[in-house]
């Protein structure tokens, strides 16, 4: 026998709870989607972020051992012989002995460029073939050029040409034997882009390296 309280849902009803069904579940796929990008975002940046470092690790490894000559003199002597030979707002020449004999003409001459078109920075060694040391995922590359700090307050940068870098002062071709420290700012973006999402963040490091061995007796 059966009771009036048995009575079925009616089609408007179901299509109704069908409805907020399927809008609960968009929602939930929504938030799932967005923390799944903001996952993924943070482990591109902290693999740029490492790739960063790695490159701009090298380089100022390199460029700390600027001016090391123990023999005291460089070989071919000249603009060389404090160790920068050539020095650009994105590119830098230097020179030091790189085995420690002193002899003579047995430096490492080293030469950086950043190249904006293909987004890499190359390294050349003793006047050969530049390698990129990059994977075509630099955005921006910047170097800086300090005298000694000899105040309580850091010095302004050298002038590479006019008001550039921002705040700098004295000009820096004709500075060359006063500069004591340089700053490596590199921006990279992640080598993988989110094809979903088709945003690609970008990481800036900086590093800075003190000319150790420019200035001191022979």
């Amino acid at each position: 026998m059966k009771t009036r309280d048995q009575q079925g849902f009616t089609l408007t009803e179901l299509m109704v709870s069908m409805g907020l069904s399927l809008m609960l579940l968009a929602g939930v796929y929504g938030v799932f989607r967005n923390q799944t990008h903001t996952v993924k975002g943070q482990e591109k940046k902290m693999e740029a972020q490492e790739y960063a470092l790695n490159v701009i690790d090298m380089m100022v490894r390199e460029i700390r051992n600027t001016g090391y000559f123990p023999s005291g003199t460089a070989c071919g002597g000249t603009a060389s012989s404090a160790g920068i030979i050539a020095v650009a707002a994105t590119s830098l020449q230097i020179v030091y002995d790189n085995n420690s004999t002193g002899a003579a003409c047995n430096e490492l001459v080293i030469a950086y460029s950043y190249n904006s078109v293909t987004k890499n920075i190359t390294r050349a060694v003793n006047g050969g073939a530049a390698e990129s040391i990059t994977d075509g995922n630099v955005t921006a590359f910047q170097l800086a050029y300090y005298p000694q700090q000899t105040t309580s307050t850091a010095p302004a940068p050298f002038c590479i040409s006019t008001n550039n870098p921002l705040g700098c002062s004295g000009d820096l071709a004709s500075n060359l034997t006063a500069v004591k420290k340089i700053t490596v700012v590199v921006t990279v973006q992640p080598k993988s882009t989110d094809v979903e999402f088709g945003s690609q963040s970008t990481v800036t490091m900086s590093l800075t390296a003190d000319l150790r061995n420019r200035g001191l007796a022979s």
